[in-house]
């Protein structure tokens, strides 16, 4: 698929992973972790990729290349709203494709999806599922918009990434589960397993 020159990605794996046990970016899911399965899904729509890491944690050098720029969380304990910041901060592009390290179910179709539903209007896209839960972390955000309000939202302390969305003009783009689904635990994944024959 053509892929767009004002997008970079952000593969964001600081979490701590503490319902998974251990790390679960390292965690497999058939011949891949889950950390590579997320990064080849992105390099499908842009070359540019940026990884988010605790400044304390893995730079995961033995998973994905040493060239891609490695972002310590500027705020150490923030969640994954400290690993957007970094993301903003660094992107050289109009566009950042956020995603989370923990979504097996990630195609480049889904992303497509996302891409295809940007418009000069909104700042944000991002999947809904049919049960009405929104997903900023497999979303689409426009740098020169998002960033200042990313910004000040971390320096109060205000964490929550559906707080931030509350402050942006947000595109839906509804989208099946399957695609979105988070692991937080090794039961979650287990369950994955069971049930991603059928879904390919």
């Amino acid at each position: 698929m053509p892929k767009p020159n004002d997008l970079t990605a952000l593969l964001l794996a600081g979490g701590q992973s503490r319902r998974f046990g251990r790390d679960k970016a390292r965690a497999r899911v058939g011949s891949q972790t889950m950390l590579q399965h997320v990064y080849c899904v992105v390099q499908a729509v842009t070359p540019h990729v940026l990884l988010s890491i605790r400044a304390d944690g893995d730079a995961y050098l033995d998973l994905l290349p040493e060239a891609i720029p490695r972002l310590p969380d500027p705020l150490p304990h923030a969640g994954p709203l400290a690993g957007l910041v970094a993301g903003l901060r660094a992107a050289t592009t109009s566009w950042l494709l956020a995603v989370a390290c923990d979504l097996p179910g990630l195609t480049p179709e889904t992303l497509s999806c996302l891409l295809k539903a940007r418009t000069a209007q909104a700042n944000a896209v991002v999947p809904i599922t049919p049960d009405g839960q929104r997903h900023p972390l497999c979303a689409l955000y426009h740098v020169p918009s998002v960033q200042p309000i990313a910004e000040a939202h971390l320096a109060a302390g205000c964490l929550a990434l559906h707080a931030l969305l509350e402050r942006l003009h947000v595109m839906t783009v509804p989208l099946a589960p399957f695609a979105l689904h988070n692991i937080n635990t090794p039961a979650d994944l287990a369950a994955f397993g069971r049930n991603w024959p059928l879904a390919h």
